[in-house]
Parts: C-alpha cells; sequence; structure tokens
C-alpha cells in the first residue's frame, strides 16, 4: 500500500512536500504556502547563477542614463546560455518582453522575479494536479490543486523576490516544517 501519490512525483522534493502538505487536510493553508515558498527557494538556488543574475540586470540598466536607447533585446538573446533552464530562462523571457519598454529598475527587477516565481508554481502545480490524475481520482486532484491555489499569496512571492534581490547574500534556508515533540502540534 503506498503512503499517497506524492511519494512517486517526478519532481524535487521540495514539491513532493508541497502535494504531501496540499494532500494532507491536517495542514493549514500557511503551512501549506510555507513548503511553496520553500520550494520556490530551493528551485532558484539550483537553477539561477549568480553571474547570470548580475549579467541581466547590467545589460537592462546600461540603457538607464541614455537620451536615444538602443536594443537591448540582442544582447539578453545572448545570455540564453547562461540563462539555463527553467526559472532562469523564465526571468530572461520576461525581461526581454519588458526591458526595452522602460526602466530596468527595483520595481523592474522586482516584478520580473516575482513573475517568474508566480510562473514557476503554477506550472509545478500543474504537474502535480496532473500526476493526482493519473495516481489518483480525479476529484482528489482537484481537491490538492484547489488547496495549492489556496495556499499561493502574491506576498509571499514578493517576499521571496525582495530576499532574493537582496545584494548581500541571502540566506535561503527556512526552519525545517516537520513538527519534533508534543507541543509542536497543531496551531490553536
Amino acid at each position: 500500500m503506498s503512503d499517497g501519490p506524492h511519494r512517486s512525483l517526478p519532481m524535487r522534493r521540495g514539491w513532493k512536500r508541497v502535494a504531501e502538505c496540499a494532500d494532507n487536510q491536517v495542514f493549514e493553508r500557511e503551512e501549506v504556502g510555507d513548503a511553496i515558498i520553500r520550494a520556490l527557494e530551493k528551485d532558484w538556488k539550483e537553477e539561477v547563477s549568480p553571474e547570470f543574475m548580475s549579467n541581466l540586470w547590467r545589460v537592462c540598466s546600461d540603457q538607464e542614463g541614455c537620451l536615444f536607447k538602443d536594443d537591448v533585446r540582442p544582447r539578453l538573446e545572448a545570455l540564453r546560455g547562461t540563462a539555463g533552464c527553467g526559472i532562469g530562462r523564465i526571468v530572461l523571457d520576461l525581461a526581454i518582453e519588458r526591458c526595452p519598454s522602460g526602466t530596468a529598475g527595483l520595481d523592474f527587477r522586482l516584478k520580473t522575479i516575482t513573475d517568474a516565481l508566480t510562473d514557476r508554481m503554477a506550472r509545478c502545480a500543474r504537474q502535480v494536479e496532473e500526476h493526482y490524475c493519473r495516481k489518483s481520482t480525479e476529484p482528489h486532484a482537484n481537491r490538492v490543486r484547489e488547496r495549492i491555489e489556496q495556499a499561493t499569496d502574491r506576498a509571499a512571492m514578493e517576499g521571496l523576490a525582495r530576499r532574493i534581490l537582496k545584494p548581500e547574500p541571502a540566506r535561503l534556508d527556512h526552519p525545517p516544517l516537520k513538527r519534533e515533540g508534543l507541543d509542536d502540534g497543531v496551531r490553536l
């Protein structure tokens, strides 16, 4: 007997934890949201290099002080090799779409990273739902998807984007989500 479809989910450990929390009604909405943020942090840490991000922001911000702006799309396209796959590629695509139209200040960076994280979260939620449809029943999959959607908070995504943008090396680790003792039970 299986412990649940999340065990066979072909995704990283963080997303398996999201699926496990969303599948179990014992976990509150905030706990599912925390698991989503942790999974996104781990994905960012593994997929996006600091060198790529600094090169990207340098290319985008070169045009800020110029009266006559050059088209930076070719220079941004040249970064495709260093963007990797996954979140880095999404950030680059969003930057290519948005950078020529305006400034590349902090708001631009924050919105680009927040939107990339939101896109990744939506893709992973769909992947979890699809896996649950294959391994379980459709109502079960719909319930898990609804719990993930309810736990998604735009403010939490923006907070993660702000932590990523900090100039000093940010620690992207959180204390473990698991409960250790009797006093760590369900919140009242």
